[in-house]
């Protein structure tokens, strides 16, 4: 009875620890960049790094280097039977692209806040400029509706006539499970282990064969 509620609770603790949302965080506004790495409530700022203080470092004699000589190495040739690295790529770029498909299913974007100020000394030119934009967001965003699943979202381009600066705000959170994660990443690697052994046994193969022609 012991043995099964231990089994039991490591089993719920499991399952909790998967459905922890891990991802990032984007900011960018008044051309100041944060990038931040957000595990469940936890909030890690990866850029900007606050500025370490440098500990002067101590003046040590200097010593003197002897030449070195630098010996000669013969390239050696492409021995025989070395792996088609063509053949290679076309095995792996569909399991790459399959894993790219799941990871783009699997991340969900929690909040996507993006403002556009279009300005121009010339209002004319504020018009067109307004007019390519909001042309391109209504384009792009439904591509991004169809390949992404969308929490909260709030997109804003408008024209001011009082500045002749533009301005862009943009607020963006994407994360993922850490259960989708594991499951994507051990699927990946189940298909990827074939083809990375298949690699290793031919260069093997073609070392011996190496070895043999230089007995």
């Amino acid at each position: 009875m012991m043995v099964l509620l231990v089994l039991g609770c490591v089993i719920l603790a499991l399952f909790l620890v998967g459905l922890i949302r891990v991802g990032v965080q984007v900011e960018y506004a008044q051309s100041t960049f944060v990038l931040v790495l957000r595990v469940g409530p936890v909030r890690i700022t990866l850029f900007p790094r606050k500025a370490r203080q440098k500990k002067t470092p101590r003046k040590r004699p200097a010593r003197r280097s002897k030449p070195v000589k630098q010996k000669k190495q013969k390239q050696a040739a492409q021995p025989e039977g070395e792996p088609d690295i063509p053949t290679f790529l076309r095995e792996l770029l569909p399991v790459v692209l399959d894993a790219a498909g799941q990871l783009r299913r699997n991340i969900r974007i929690d909040n996507l806040d993006l403002a556009v100020r279009v300005a121009s000394s010339d209002p004319a030119k504020a018009a067109v400029r307004y007019g390519r934009l909001s042309g391109a967001a209504g384009m792009l965003w439904p591509l991004v509706e169809q390949n992404f699943k969308v929490k909260a979202w709030r997109i804003r381009i408008w024209v001011d006539f009082t500045t002749n600066r533009p301005d862009v705000t943009l607020k963006l959170a994407a994360t993922l499970t850490i259960g989708q994660a594991l499951s994507l990443g051990v699927g990946t690697a189940v298909r990827l282990l074939p083809i990375l052994s298949k690699l290793r046994a031919g260069r093997q193969k073609a070392g011996q064969e190496t070895q043999k022609e230089a007995v």
